[in-house]
């Protein structure tokens, strides 16, 4: 039954996002086809200035555009949804609270790392293109030197954990890090819906005092954090300390993100309220 409502709530989630996935796509190729001419050749012509500002400008706006899209997308499905008059229909379908809200969830994960995917390499394409048509360094050796610094780093000792572990786990703490994030706005709108007839308010007004509990939170937890690895002791930080704190800080975001799960699946079955 998970697999039938993700299939649904993929059908019904991605026509507004993918509008703008394909309008960040035709900008990327545009600006990266100025890069590929004589376009940038013309610097003193304020024509040129004002199209290059206004290209540029067009982009900044898409990529954020694209992020914003889905997250409202994210906000505003799960409460039309659950908490409008269409939760008359979904809390009355034969399945579970929390496949219901599980599905959601990993549609939304999964078109938030579709947008990370895209803005990396819409991001990275352009500025291949700009380095190897501006600069005198060619793109290869961009790369190549850009490789060299994190050599330089491990030869300096700031780096004493393998870049495959590194890597790895950044990959698990972005996909936590887009879990908590979903989570969070879902919870602020099941806690608002317990403001009787001011859910929205209620939701707003959620949302900002979480954030400041987490906030305070995360400064609580890498305050000491940030004093182990500080830059003039790094030389003393071991490969064991770094195997120490990857796995704490995945633990520490998962916890959360299970916390949050529970409290929506809690709100949503224990303390439902459609007046």
């Amino acid at each position: 039954m998970l697999k039938k409502l993700f299939k649904e709530e993929w059908k019904r989630f991605f026509p507004a996002p993918t509008v703008t996935l394909i309008i960040l796509t035709v900008l990327t190729l545009a600006v990266m086809g100025t890069f590929m001419t004589s376009f940038w050749d013309d610097g003193d012509n304020i024509f040129v200035e004002i199209l290059a500002f206004f290209s540029i400008l067009a982009y900044i706006f898409s990529l954020a555009a694209f992020s914003f899209c889905i997250t409202l997308c994210t906000a505003i499905r799960f409460y039309k949804n659950f908490f409008t008059d269409e939760g008359y229909l979904m809390f009355t379908l034969p399945v579970k609270t929390s496949e219901l809200l599980l599905s959601k969830l990993l549609v939304a994960v999964l078109w938030r790392l579709i947008s990370i995917l895209f803005i990396w390499l819409s991001i990275v394409g352009i500025a291949s293109v700009a380095v190897s048509r501006l600069s005198d360094t060619g793109i290869v050796q961009f790369f190549r030197e850009f490789t060299d610094l994190f050599r330089e780093l491990f030869s300096l000792g700031y780096l004493t954990i393998p870049l495959p572990v590194l890597f790895l786990w950044i990959a698990l703490f972005a996909i936590c890090e887009q879990i908590f994030s979903i989570l969070f706005i879902y919870t602020c709108i099941c806690l608002g819906q317990l403001w009787g007839r001011h859910k929205i308010g209620g939701a707003i007004i959620s949302y900002f005092v979480l954030r400041f509990i987490f906030r305070l939170f995360r400064q609580l937890f890498t305050l000491p954090l940030s004093e182990i690895f500080s830059i003039p002791q790094m030389e003393y930080i071991s490969f064991g300390s770094w195997l120490v704190f990857l796995p704490v800080s995945l633990l520490v975001m998962g916890a959360l993100c299970l916390g949050l799960y529970c409290t929506c699946n809690y709100i949503m079955t224990k303390k439902l309220n459609l007046d």
